[in-house]
């Protein structure tokens, strides 16, 4: 299978992360399920503004590397984990985004609190800290994939986020929702005012009128 194309998704996917300000230098990781099976990853410790598009790495489900010069992300078993988690994954962003962080660090998890996390199935969990790029942490960022359906994010406790989608555009969106709820609750924190969060039957409503049919 010739994988040009798809190194490039992924490679150009990180370049707009680092656009928006979710991805800096070599933090973070991005990686997109291929047709046949395989991973595409980003390798490990190499700048984006660095790196070229030939080098992403290509694993199998299991994490072994298929096709490649480079070493793949540290992170990598936390994406296939995520892949092991649900069919519907075909995209998975790994980001150190800073407000998404900021609330990590006191384990705030983000409520649903505006239509940018509807789509992300919030509220949002806390994974609590785990060593990152160890199996510990990639099997218990699985779990809440796993154990919700509608969920497409996880903060990491002191480390980071954990994205989904149905392909690179969708978890290139969704990671830029996740960031936009995490700076707006953040700043609503401030006031020291009440929050609405909106209740389950608010979230059905504009789930079902905007966002099932494209699941």
């Amino acid at each position: 299978m010739n994988y040009t194309q798809y190194r490039k998704d992924v490679y150009n996917t990180a370049l707009k992360l680092v656009e928006v300000g979710l991805i800096r230098l070599s933090s973070g990781n991005i990686s997109m399920r291929l047709p046949d099976g395989n991973v595409a990853i980003t390798p490990s410790s190499i700048p984006y503004d660095e790196m070229d598009y030939k080098e992403i790495v290509i694993l199998d489900i299991d994490g072994n590397i298929v096709d490649g010069d480079h070493k793949p992300s540290v992170e990598k078993m936390l994406h296939i984990n995520a892949y092991k988690a649900r069919e519907d994954i075909k995209a998975v962003i790994h980001s150190h985004s800073i407000y998404s962080m900021a609330l990590s660090l006191v384990k705030l998890e983000i409520p649903l609190i505006n239509s940018e996390l509807v789509p992300l199935g919030a509220p949002i969990p806390v994974v609590s800290y785990i060593l990152p790029g160890t199996d510990l942490l990639a099997e218990k960022v699985a779990e809440p994939f796993r154990n919700r359906p509608l969920l497409k994010a996880v903060l990491l406790e002191n480390h980071g986020t954990v994205v989904v989608g149905k392909n690179l555009k969708d978890a290139f969106q969704n990671a830029y929702n996740l960031e936009t709820g995490a700076e707006v609750y953040h700043k609503a924190l401030q006031t020291g005012k009440k929050i609405r969060v909106l209740s389950q039957s608010e979230f059905e409503e504009v789930y079902n009128r905007y966002y099932k049919a494209k699941q």
